[in-house]
Parts: structure tokens; C-alpha cells; sequence
């Protein structure tokens, strides 16, 4: 019996190495990642987004499966497209499945607080955000048959993990945190308290922002 479960384990391991033992999932100290997207020539690209998470770009997903990102202001706002991706780690000893999350598109919107509830996952997958700057030709010289800038929003990307590869269990769940604004208004002192935007804000953004709470069945 016991040489049955051995050779068992061995093909187990031969066809699913990356599924096996979650110790082998080496993610890191930090994923290199931007969580700060946008910030780039054109009046599209140049407006800011952020995910609401760690400066090691590392969300460890909580119980209640949620994100969180910021996104800035802008005289025409385009949608935010968000998706997510199969991650694969820097040392080779990992390459994930697809988390098979449809992608989300969150409609126009000035600067606001974006919470979501997505499907958790038992496995690190990649988050990207980025505006939906591919009609926005106004940087362009297409009227001249040329088109030397495309204004194409550079996204915030940030890995997601599951809690159990979180090293230290005494973090606070500072989006669980955040939740308790959904609906209303909270400051930029506060936020920044939380997640260290600073760098955001600026003479355009309003002093109070609007958190928008939704699940992903509601987007």
C-alpha cells in the first residue's frame, strides 16, 4: 500500500507540480509590478490610478474577497477596464492557471474610491487596471498621416495571493477597513493615513472622495 501512494504521489507530481504544495509558490518579498498606473503624456493617459494595497504591491486576499483602487479626476473621463491574469514566479517554479475572472469595465466616473468584491482564488493570480484611452487620438498627427503618440493608459498591476502564503498574520485588513466608507465620503488624510497616496493628490482632486462599493455579479 504504502508504494501504491508513493508512485501515486510521484505522477501526481509529474503532471500537476504547480498545483502540489503551496510551499512551492515562491512570491517574494514584492512583486515588481506598478500598483501606480497612468501619469503619461495625453489627457487619458496622464490621469492617475491606484491599487489600494501595500508598497510591496502584494495583496493578500481577505475573507470577504475584496479590491480596492482609486482612480483620479478628469474633464472626460474614460471607462476603467480591469482584469486578471495567470502569474507566474520569478524563480521558474511556478507558472499559474488563469484565475478566470471576467474582465470588468467600471463606467466613467471623476475621482473616486472603487471597492470590489471578486472571486477568490486558492492560487496568486495578476491584477490590471488601466483607462480605456484607445479612442483618444487628440496627441496625435493622424490628420498628417502621422501617429508618432499613442495615448494608451499604462495600468497599475499588483499580485493577489491567498491569505494562507502570507508570512505575517498579524497585518491589518486595511480594505476590510475601507468598506465602513462604502457609500459615503472619506478624506485624503485618511486615505493616506491607510495606503500612502500622496503622491495622488493634487489641486484637481476634491479634499472629500466618493467610495463606490460593488460584487462582481453588479459591475
Amino acid at each position: 500500500m504504502k508504494k501504491i501512494l508513493i508512485s501515486a504521489l510521484i505522477l501526481v507530481s509529474s503532471i500537476f507540480p504547480k498545483y502540489l504544495i503551496s510551499q512551492e509558490i515562491n512570491i517574494g518579498s514584492a512583486f515588481p509590478g506598478r500598483r501606480l498606473g497612468g501619469g503619461t503624456r495625453g489627457e487619458c493617459s496622464a490621469r492617475k490610478i491606484m491599487h489600494l494595497v501595500p508598497d510591496n504591491n502584494i495583496l493578500f486576499h481577505n475573507s470577504d474577497g475584496q479590491i480596492a483602487l482609486i482612480i483620479g479626476p478628469s474633464s472626460s473621463p474614460k471607462d476603467v477596464k480591469i482584469a486578471f491574469k495567470p502569474y507566474s514566479s520569478s524563480d521558474g517554479n511556478f507558472k499559474g492557471p488563469s484565475p478566470e475572472i471576467d474582465e470588468l469595465f467600471i463606467s466613467n466616473s471623476s475621482e473616486k474610491v472603487i471597492l470590489l468584491n471578486i472571486p477568490k482564488k486558492k492560487f496568486p493570480f495578476t491584477w490590471e487596471s488601466a483607462f480605456e484611452c484607445s479612442d483618444d487620438k487628440e496627441d496625435s498627427f493622424d490628420g498628417f498621416g502621422f501617429n508618432f503618440i499613442q495615448d494608451n493608459s499604462p495600468p497599475a498591476i499588483t499580485l493577489i495571493a491567498p491569505e494562507s502564503l502570507q508570512k505575517k498574520n498579524n497585518s491589518e485588513d486595511k480594505i476590510s477597513w475601507l468598506s465602513k466608507y462604502c457609500g459615503k465620503n472619506i478624506s485624503q488624510n485618511e486615505l493616506n493615513k491607510k495606503f500612502k497616496v500622496n503622491e495622488l493628490f493634487d489641486e484637481n482632486w476634491a479634499e472629500e472622495i466618493s467610495v463606490d462599493c460593488k460584487s462582481f455579479e453588479k459591475v
